[in-house]
Formats: C-alpha cells, structure tokens, sequence
C-alpha cells in the first residue's frame, strides 16, 4: 500500500506532478473525478519503483551501464505482467472448462428421465 504523508508537497514529488495528474485524467471517463492523494500516491509509488529499478540497474562492476541492465533489473514488473495475463489465460480456461460440465450435467440429468 502506498502512504501519502499529509504534508505531501507537489515538489517533494519524484515525477512532475502535471504530468501524472495528466495521464490519469487522459484515462478518466466524463464524470470521474480523482482525489488528489491519488495523484500523489502515484507519483510516490511511480518513484519506489524507479528507485528500485535504478538500485539494480548499477549494480553492476562494468564501466557503463547497458540496455540489459535496464531489462535485468526490471524484469520483475515484466514477470507480474506475464503472471497477470496466464492469471486471465486459466481464468478463461475454467469458465469454459465450467460450462462444458454444466451442459454435461444437464445431459446426464436429461438421459436420466
């Protein structure tokens, strides 16, 4: 979970604030309001991750820091998206996988009488 300090100032902030604001209105319907410990909260977690991604990527002893670097250390956030779409993958499997026994149950149910 993402604290957001009540003294959050905009310029404490990791990121630009207008653009994260920006980016979340881009996605919001007509209607939808966002509060602001939202965009806050974003812009904080936006910055936990970079900071991570920045510690792994120059943990390394070559003189220059490389694109594989970048791939290595976020390859974490690249296996949570992969687990998240095999998540709906099996998701989809089973429902189908439901249906298929329910209709068999009704065949059965049908036979019977």
């Amino acid at each position: 979970m993402v604290e957001v300090p009540e003294d959050t100032e905009i310029q404490d902030l990791p990121f630009t604030h207008a653009r994260v604001k920006r980016m979340i209105r881009e996605e919001a319907s007509e209607g939808q309001y966002v509060r602001s410990n939202v965009y806050y909260g974003l812009n904080l977690l936006l910055g936990e991750i970079a900071d991570e991604i920045i510690e792994k990527m120059m943990n390394t002893e070559a003189a220059y820091v490389e694109k594989h670097d970048l791939d290595r250390a976020a390859r974490k956030y690249e296996k949570v998206e992969n687990i998240i779409k095999e998540k709906e993958r099996v998701s989809r499997k089973l429902d189908a996988l439901s249906a298929d026994i329910e209709k068999l149950s009704r065949d059965v149910q049908q036979a019977d009488h």
